[in-house]
């Protein structure tokens, strides 16, 4: 619950409502969304960054300050309400979502690299690291034969990185008459098209969208190994929350599986796709 010193600094009144989705941690009061941030330093880097970030092609909220300037109180952020539907709802908008992402990653072109992702060590932020090849790879016994087949495609590329919205998927909103809306930003430090590669191997893996999607992203540089190392983030991910004691690996790992034989199945001179181990 958002407390009350919180709902006043930042200028708002009456009682705060959870939202849904997410890690469940994002309250509404009044116009405004409510978060606590894990870390202040990158609360205030992305709030400044979005309190002037501009389309065309999207939209985001825009944070909100309190009266005296500041952009975290207590550890909490405030940013405006957005109406609309997530890209999965009503037979999906993979189109304008991909097309939103690739907008949205043009605006932070030249955007400089931000100190905090360097000792970031929360799951996501260290599955992507050993995604990248910037740690150690492990993974739980559940997870060593998927993650020894994801790695067994990575191949090197040579592609600019910069700064991105990590977790892009179920992050933007659709409202009718209103450019898509971006929220929820996570910023990870690589190249443009793998958050594209996170869009099409979440898709995948959820079901909600079949192999043509493809088709709508040929065009991206490197897609492949985008996508490949998009999904052993998920992966990996998934063996970071697991050490926490998150349950539900192994029905996760049933959709997964789904996805990976595609990958294998569309990457040049992969190894055949048996059926994953029951």
């Amino acid at each position: 619950m958002v407390p009350k010193h919180v709902l006043e600094a930042f200028g708002e009144t009456g009682s705060p409502t959870r939202l849904a989705g997410g890690q469940g941690d994002s309250w509404r009061a009044g116009d405004a969304v409510f978060k606590q941030a894990s870390r202040a330093d990158e609360a205030t880097w992305s709030a400044t960054l979005l309190s002037t970030l501009k389309g065309p092609g999207f939209t985001v909220p825009k944070p909100k300050a309190t009266s005296d300037g500041r952009w975290t109180v207590d550890g909490w952020t405030a940013s405006q309400f957005v109406d609309g539907e997530p890209a999965g709802r009503n037979g999906g908008r993979w189109p304008e979502t991909i097309a939103a992402c690739e907008a949205f990653h043009t605006a932070l072109v030249g955007i400089p690299r931000p100190s905090f992702l360097d000792d970031r060590d929360d799951p996501w932020s260290i599955a992507d690291r050993m995604a990248s090849g910037e740690l150690p790879l492990e993974a739980l016994p559940p997870l060593t034969e998927i993650v020894a087949r994801l790695t067994g495609l990575v191949t090197p590329v040579d592609l600019p990185s910069q700064v991105i919205h990590g977790d892009f998927t179920a992050n933007v909103l659709f409202s009718q008459g209103q450019p898509p809306c971006v929220i929820d930003f996570s910023p990870y430090w690589r190249p443009a098209g793998f958050a594209i590669g996170v869009i099409v191997a979440d898709t995948l893996t959820w079901a909600v969208a079949d192999e043509s999607i493809f088709g709508l992203v040929d065009h991206v540089p490197g897609f492949q190994q985008m996508l490949i190392r998009a999904e052993l983030r998920r992966m990996l991910e998934l063996d970071q929350h697991a050490r926490r004691g998150r349950q539900g690996m192994a029905q996760q790992l049933v959709e997964h599986w789904r996805t990976v034989r595609t990958i294998e199945g569309r990457t040049k001179g992969a190894p055949g796709s048996p059926e994953a181990p029951r």
